[in-house]
């Protein structure tokens, strides 16, 4: 792909949106991976490439969360090792099974979460609540990390339902939470990626630049804005990702 001048503009600009996206609800590979695409990436490259921004944007996600006293440092050590265990056999999974197929069940997992937010939204408002993370909970961890390593569109908003419905944490804490685990796995996943000459290091660096920016943004939004508004953001995320799965 040709990294001219509008191309570098469109990266930016899409990748702050999409930042925002993640920070709030998750979802915002919705619009940086097509995007990716739509530029003239393969889809294996854009799916590997994409996860530079996510890496980077997280990072940046993060260091807001951390200085607003809400990342679950605990919590983070204790999910990202299912997590990776995931990721590993996801990321290499992802060149070898029907993409097709993978979508579905990715549609199917994110309007449950979607009926989810309405079966129970108090779990959604709750002012504040740190949430507990028990051994049962590492098998659907695991899975989560496969979902992330092998696709990564939808993976946050997923792991948000989880851990805000099942889980115990508020949005503000489970937010944190994601943005932690997603820096990591996704690290491990980019590393597999790039070992296989999949990563375009340039376009992705060009669109982390947008994604961070737009990840620091959202993190703060998240942080004054509260359970409620973000609740509303999950719901037209999951919505829209079903739309983007099933009608590529």
């Amino acid at each position: 792909m040709h990294l001219s001048l509008g191309n570098a503009i469109l990266l930016i600009v899409g990748g702050f949106l999409g930042g925002v996206g993640n920070a709030l609800s998750g979802g915002g590979s919705f619009l940086t991976f097509p995007l990716l695409i739509w530029l003239g990436l393969p889809p294996q490259v854009a799916n590997a490439t994409n996860r530079i921004a996510i890496v980077l944007q997280c990072a940046a996600g993060s260091a807001t969360y951390h200085r607003a006293g809400v990342m679950p440092y605990r919590d983070l050590l204790r999910t990202v090792v299912p997590m990776i265990a995931g990721a590993i056999p996801g990321a290499i999974l992802a060149s070898r099974i029907d993409e097709g197929r993978f979508r579905i069940v990715s549609a199917i997992l994110l309007t449950l979460m979607i009926a989810g937010l309405f079966i129970d939204p108090k779990k959604w408002t709750r002012a504040s609540s740190e949430g507990r993370i028990r051994p049962r909970h590492w098998v659907w961890l695991f899975l989560l990390g496969i979902y992330g390593g092998f696709l990564q569109v939808g993976s946050g908003t997923l792991v948000l339902g989880f851990l805000v419905l099942f889980a115990g944490f508020d949005v503000v804490r489970g937010n944190a939470l994601k943005f932690g685990q997603a820096m990591v796995y996704n690290a491990v996943a980019l590393a597999l990626f790039a070992g296989v000459g999949q990563v375009d290091w340039w376009i992705g660096i060009v669109l982390a630049i947008g994604t961070m920016a737009g990840g620091a943004v959202g993190a703060t939004l998240v942080v004054r804005q509260g359970a409620r508004w973000v609740r509303w953001a999950v719901v037209a995320s999951a919505i829209l990702g079903v739309g983007k799965l099933l009608w590529r």
